[in-house]
């Protein structure tokens, strides 16, 4: 079961730097590693609808102050706070409701919700491997600069970062319907 400590260093070795013992050490690569890991992960989950991190809750109406004025919409909800909504997917089950997030109220025409999204996952035991491997690419990206001096090494990363997300789409397509589709250059061809 990986740690943050684990996909930390996943980042650091792919980076051809050494490992870490603790979020905590005195270092830099500890440091940037603690400061980025959370939006990181946060950013990694919301670029994709990983199964792992897909939850479904109903959402509370809104009324009063908390109403969204002066929009085509007819009802106010709640996003999600436990657990926090990175990302709306679905509506009510249906690809035709149409609805809108602004800042953290969802709107739509529906007098009730139930919220298809992606929560954020903070245990790591939780995690898909892809969604792992992804986290670790995308951090090596963004501290790639800082730790190695390399001004090329962040491309190296972000490509090993959106090859990952390639492989999740095509591992998801595997296991199910996949919610949201991708275009890539064979489609666009098509």
């Amino acid at each position: 079961m990986a740690s943050e400590v684990d996909i930390c260093n996943s980042a650091l070795l792919q980076l051809g730097e050494d490992t870490i013992l603790s979020l905590d050490d005195d270092s830099k690569k500890a440091r940037l590693c603690k400061r980025f890991y959370p939006d990181v992960r946060d950013a990694v989950l919301r670029a994709y609808p990983w199964r792992c991190a897909i939850q479904f809750q109903s959402l509370g109406l809104l009324a009063g102050s908390d109403v969204i004025t002066g929009t085509d919409f007819a009802y106010t909800f709640q996003l999600p706070v436990s657990p926090y909504c990175l990302r709306a997917l679905l509506v009510n089950a249906d690809r035709t409701v149409a609805w809108e997030v602004v800042g953290r109220k969802l709107l739509c025409d529906e007098s009730s919700v139930n919220l298809k999204f992606i929560a954020r996952l903070t245990d790591p035991g939780l995690f898909d491997s892809l969604l792992i491997d992804s986290i670790a690419c995308r951090l090596a990206q963004m501290i790639a600069y800082p730790v190695t001096g390399n001004a090329t090494l962040p491309k190296t990363m972000w490509d090993l970062y959106q090859q990952k997300l390639s492989e999740a789409r095509s591992i998801d397509s595997m296991e199910g319907y996949v919610d949201e589709w991708q275009s890539d250059d064979l489609l666009d061809v098509r």
